[in-house]
């Protein structure tokens, strides 16, 4: 790939990114997440009760599935489910956080921060206790490890998820200063191959940058880095 092809891949990745943030619908325009029980409840702004039938959510005349959303007056209202709890996510794209967004500042794209590291599966079923930033802790799958070296140092970050679509939840020693204080990275591993890429340019914001009401994930102890990564996303640029 030529110098201006990573550019411009990398461009394409910050404008899809933009999308999803500021999109009607987009990660900042969440406005509410309100938590349910079988016990109806009444929710300001929305007609009728809201309960929950199982895990299903049951509202003004529809119900809303694990998964699922709906779209009553512009706004898109969305199931949410962490371990056996369940919440209405309500999207409004007059929301104030939508509006206030104008850009993500970013690192310029570097490609001596694509790396190549080595994956360790965690065995079948293995979970990690991730503690979210309200406090509560949920046990996520466990992908596994992922082995590098940057500048140098070596790194073994935890990552959740699946093999082939894994998180990883970190901090440097940018984080809080010219950085978010954590970033989240996607990675993909390859069939046939414990060699994987580590594109650190894609390191990106949480959804609680942008909106009050999500519940990220922290970084576990062994992703917290006293090394700067100088790459990806920084944080939020406001009007």
């Amino acid at each position: 790939m030529t110098q201006h092809e990573f550019d411009e891949s990398w461009q394409n990745w910050h404008r899809a990114r933009m999308r999803t943030i500021t999109g009607p619908h987009g990660l900042a325009s969440l406005v509410a997440t309100h938590w349910l029980t079988p016990e109806p409840q009444r929710i300001e702004g929305l007609d009728g009760e809201w309960y929950l039938d199982g895990a299903a959510i049951v509202g003004d005349d529809f119900t809303i599935e694990q998964g699922g959303e709906a779209l009553v007056g512009g706004r898109v209202l969305r199931h949410f489910r962490r371990d056996d709890q369940v919440a209405l996510r309500v999207l409004d794209p007059e929301a104030p956080t939508r509006a206030a967004v104008a850009e993500v500042d970013a690192y310029m794209p570097d490609e001596a921060w694509v790396l190549t590291g080595r994956f360790t599966p965690a065995a079948e079923g293995d979970t990690l206790a991730v503690e979210e930033i309200d406090g509560y802790v949920e046990n996520e799958s466990l992908a596994g490890t992922v082995a590098l070296e940057i500048d140098g140092r070596p790194v073994e970050f935890v990552a959740t998820g699946s093999r082939q679509s894994m998180q990883v939840v970190f901090s440097d020693a940018t984080s809080g200063d010219e950085t978010y204080r954590f970033r989240f990275l996607r990675l993909h591993g390859r069939p046939g191959t414990d060699e994987i890429e580590v594109d650190l340019n894609r390191a990106y914001l949480p959804p609680c940058v942008f909106a009050d009401f999500y519940v990220c994930a922290l970084p576990p102890a062994q992703n917290r880095l006293s090394i700067p990564i100088r790459a990806g996303e920084k944080n939020v640029v406001t009007r």
